[in-house]
């Protein structure tokens, strides 16, 4: 009875990767995705006008596929997030905090975050939402190394209102 519910279980599980194939589409996969489309308010990659589902996935892709993304500019919705970083001590460094907008998925197990940093002089916390709070940020996406690892940002970044 065991060995026939491993199968079964087994099966199902191909079969639901199976179902997130990618069909051919006769070459259009080629072309940017609808939330990857420049609207008339110059915002290349929208994650406002998706589900939480899809908003996850994309920002996960971006994650994994940066170099696709590089110089497009994204609008993302989102809780308003820091980290402060710290030294090897774990002494935190006041001048290091990174801002962030954090994405939660469809059944909110799961979160992803994006790195923002504003245009212009801002003063944390006096410049900036309180911890948790929804925030809509759009920015320019670019790639950056510190400490020898690579790290995603919206650089020139607005906080929308």
């Amino acid at each position: 009875m065991k060995k026939l519910f491993c199968v079964l279980l087994t099966v199902l599980m191909l079969v639901s990767l199976v179902a997130c194939g990618i069909k051919d589409t006769g070459g259009a996969a080629d072309t940017l995705p609808a939330s990857q489309n420049q609207g008339a308010d110059g915002i290349d990659v929208d994650l406002t006008k998706l589900s939480s589902t899809m908003v996850y996935s994309e920002v996960y892709n971006m994650m994994y596929s940066p170099d696709d993304y590089i110089g497009k500019t994204v609008k993302m919705e989102g809780s308003f997030a820091i980290c402060q970083a710290a030294d090897e001590n774990g002494t935190l460094i006041p001048d290091r905090i990174y801002f962030a907008c954090v994405i939660a998925d469809a059944t909110a197990c799961c979160s992803q975050g994006l790195e923002f940093v504003l245009s212009g002089e801002h003063t944390y916390p006096d410049d900036y939402p309180e911890l948790g709070s929804e925030i809509t940020v759009s920015g320019t996406f670019e790639l950056y190394e510190d400490g020898g690892f690579q790290y995603c940002r919206l650089a020139d970044a607005e906080i929308v209102e």
